[in-house]
């Protein structure tokens, strides 16, 4: 059930009347002039859970999926934070690492990827739940994926990214070429990432087109149709997680760096637009685990240097939203006015965003 987080944090969360100049809290945070995150509601993780992998929006439904290291993932109404159906995702009990959905001509499809290497597309029925439709199995465990209604991309520990076809389950093609092993091919002939991969996106406006981030401070464009090359190279951001969004030609990266974490770049030039101030104060870490576009002036971005989660207008520099925790932030995400971060904590944060109240 949702939980009232002013009762639990009291120092962090405060009433609009009560916030309407930059304030120090308790905490040491900097309370921004206005935020307008309305109906905060919370929904709790159990410790058996072993905490919060991902997080992730239904399509066009009230639901919010939220997957566990202990190989499970729940879906929650993201209105009441009520849990409407557990799924076993993992025989092992390995964490499910990414979910992603798409609608298509067969219906509505969940897709998650799990530690132990697997894949698994769902069926989604608001009543009757999810029913597996396909599963591979890819040896390696995988640290990110998305989906579109042909192809899924997946992002392995050994630096590898597999193109799968959607429909049928089946390897395609690797991108880039990375060795399975340090017998393989030779470094000099490596292309792609030379550490792990952490986040893999396609481009919803080109449903050929990819992007994929690392520790490896490089973010790479790929074509999905070319086993090798990459279309764009980006040097600069270190991506830990969850840290790539992209939106028409231009891609936001959340990185693990003490300031200048959050970046709007170009796709087309690879060159970066501006660097997009996150921290509150000249004290503040940022390091930042992840983020999403909200719309052409919005972004939201969470992580671990300020454990919170700020919606943020790249216009004029503001923070219009917060959502406050005690402990990082490991993955945020927005669908139709609704916000949601969670990670070490036992509780994952959601809200409404209404972009009326900002203009």
């Amino acid at each position: 059930m949702p939980v009232d987080m002013s009762v639990l944090f009291p120092d962090l969360y405060r009433s609009k009347t009560a916030a309407t100049s930059p304030l120090l809290t308790m905490g040491g945070r900097v309370v921004p002039k206005k935020n307008n995150v309305t109906s905060l509601r919370q929904l709790y993780i159990a410790s058996q859970s072993v905490g919060l992998y991902s997080l992730h929006f239904l399509d066009k439904k009230d639901i919010v999926c939220v997957g566990f290291g202990n190989g499970k993932f729940n879906l929650h109404n993201s209105k009441t934070c009520k849990r409407v159906f557990t799924v076993d995702a993992s025989a092992e009990g390995m964490p499910v690492t990414s979910i992603r959905d798409c609608l298509d001509s067969d219906g509505h499809r969940v897709v998650v990827g799990t530690a132990d290497g697997w894949i698994k597309s769902f069926l989604f029925d608001p009543d009757e739940g999810l029913t597996e439709i396909s599963a591979l199995a890819l040896e390696h465990p995988i640290y990110s994926l998305d989906t579109s209604e042909n192809y899924h991309i997946c992002a392995l520990s050994n630096r590898q990214i597999k193109v799968i076809d959607a429909r049928t389950c089946e390897y395609i093609r690797d991108v880039g070429n990375i060795s399975e092993d340090d017998a393989g091919v030779d470094e000099d002939e490596e292309i792609g990432h030379q550490q792990r991969v952490t986040c893999v996106r396609y481009n919803p406006d080109q449903k050929y087109t990819c992007v994929s981030g690392s520790w490896d401070r490089t973010v790479y464009v790929w074509d999905i149709r070319v086993e090798k090359a990459a279309v764009r190279e980006i040097k600069g951001p270190k991506i830990c997680g969850d840290g790539l969004d992209v939106s028409g030609d231009k891609c936001l990266t959340a990185s693990f760096f003490t300031e200048n974490a959050l970046q709007l770049w170009d796709l087309g030039s690879g060159k970066l637009i501006e660097n997009i101030p996150y921290r509150g104060n000249s004290n503040e870490a940022e390091y930042l685990y992840s983020c999403r576009f909200i719309d052409s002036q919005r972004v939201f971005a969470g992580g671990t240097g300020s454990m919170d989660a700020k919606v943020i207008n790249r216009k004029t520099g503001e923070v219009e939203g917060v959502l406050y925790d005690k402990k990082p932030i490991h993955s945020v995400d927005y669908r139709d006015g609704t916000i949601a971060a969670g990670g070490v904590s036992c509780y994952v944060h959601v809200g409404d965003f209404n972009l009326n109240m900002n203009d």
